[in-house]
Order: structure tokens, then C-alpha cells, then sequence
């Protein structure tokens, strides 16, 4: 197993550009978001905690700055990591051998097979 040292998300991301083979130039503008995401996510605690000093110094009389939470950024940045292939595809679950499943299993994989098959 890979040894994954507790980095940046930044230095993550060049560790993985260094081992990424099939990557090419026309690829360039992936990795400028994808190093923008990463620098946004590894300064996003930062800058909330310099918004939240703000509104201390103002006397709790200000809202911060920036929301206390980021829903977007880590979920685009794996966007840009799938598309540089740099995230291997999510495996499907497996089922168990036909002879170990109950028999509602059995049918639902019976169905799923007839559905594949159209």
C-alpha cells in the first residue's frame, strides 16, 4: 500500500502530477484549476478565521467576511482530479456468488442482468 503522508492538498496534488505519466500539455489548464482549487482549500480555514476576527474586533457588530463553509471547492477539485485521471473510477459493489445469495438477491440480480441485456 501507498504511503499517504498527512500533506497540503496542494503538495498532494504535486505528488500526483510528479507520478501522473499520461498527462500533456493540452491538459495545462486542468491542472492551473486544479492547483487553484487546491491553494483555495488548503487558505479556506485562514481566511475564515481572519473574517471571524473581524467580526470580533468590530464588536460582533459585523457579519463575517466569508461563510464558515466551503460546499463547493473540494467537490470541484475532485471534478478536476477526474478529469486529469488522476482518480481511478469508483469500483462497483460486488455481489457474492450466485449460490450464496438469498433468493431476493438472486432475482434482483436476475433482473439486473436482463436489464443489461437490453
Amino acid at each position: 500500500m501507498a504511503k499517504f503522508d498527512d500533506d497540503s492538498v496542494e503538495a498532494a496534488l504535486d505528488r500526483a502530477l510528479r507520478s501522473a505519466k499520461h498527462l500533456r500539455a493540452r491538459d495545462a489548464a486542468a491542472v492551473a484549476v486544479a492547483r487553484s482549487l487546491a491553494r483555495k482549500i488548503d487558505a479556506w480555514d485562514v481566511i475564515v478565521d481572519w473574517a471571524l476576527e473581524d467580526v470580533v474586533e468590530s464588536g460582533g457588530r459585523a457579519r463575517p467576511a466569508v461563510p464558515q463553509n466551503d460546499n463547493v471547492s473540494a467537490a470541484t477539485f475532485l471534478k478536476a482530479l477526474q478529469a486529469l485521471g488522476l482518480v481511478p473510477p469508483n469500483e462497483k459493489q460486488k455481489t457474492g456468488p450466485e449460490s450464496q445469495a438469498s433468493e431476493s438477491q438472486q432475482a434482483l440480480n436476475e433482473m439486473r442482468a436482463k436489464l443489461r441485456a437490453l
